[in-house]
């Protein structure tokens, strides 16, 4: 199984308490287990490959100097996908205030390209009207749709981590997915 679709939730309780105890080699499959699925996300925020990358570094590297200090968790995955957002979200404002940068959209979340080289002309053009409508419909959701349905669909969480990463209630995630995909359905199907 990829990184990319490596369920949160998996069993890294003996990785994480082992990590807590000072074993490096647990932390560094913690970093390897999770790196990329934090890049993949902070990405998505960002749009900022080394600021993306200097946020996991800067959150593994509090993390190690903080380990005596950290509680237990049931789901290290969800844990470190929280603590990084926090952390991307606090330099990403850092930033605007400064006036570097805005936070980037979602929208380049639709741009999957799957182009299979053996296809026919007719398909290649179909695929990409159907990922141009997705693009579009993606960028005319808000940012927070945006987002759930990424964290949803793309990385395969379930509504009970988004909870936990957005920091709403397990409701309101329904919600904000449920209508996001109907919004979505309905800027798809617009001429």
């Amino acid at each position: 199984m990829s990184n990319r679709h490596m369920p949160l939730s998996m069993k890294g309780n003996n990785l994480w308490e082992n990590f807590l105890n000072g074993d490096s080699v647990a932390f560094s499959q913690l970093y390897q287990q999770h790196s990329r699925i934090l890049f993949s996300y902070g990405y998505k925020i960002s749009g900022d490959t080394s600021l993306t990358e200097d946020c996991i570094h800067d959150l593994f590297v509090y993390l190690w100097n903080k380990r005596e200090t950290l509680g237990h968790t049931d789901s290290p995955g969800k844990y470190l996908v929280v603590s990084f957002r926090r952390l991307l979200i606090k330099k990403l404002s850092s930033k605007q205030k400064e006036g570097i940068m805005a936070i980037e959209d979602f929208s380049h979340v639709g741009d999957v390209v799957s182009a299979n080289a053996e296809s026919d002309w007719i398909t290649q053009e179909d695929n990409r009207l159907q990922q141009s409508r997705l693009s579009n419909a993606m960028s005319r959701l808000s940012k927070r749709q945006q987002e759930a349905l990424y964290l949803k669909y793309f990385q395969e969480m379930s509504y009970e981590d988004i909870c936990d990463i957005m920091e709403i209630n397990y409701q309101s995630v329904r919600n904000l997915i449920s209508r996001a995909l109907f919004d979505l359905r309905s800027y798809m199907t617009e001429d």
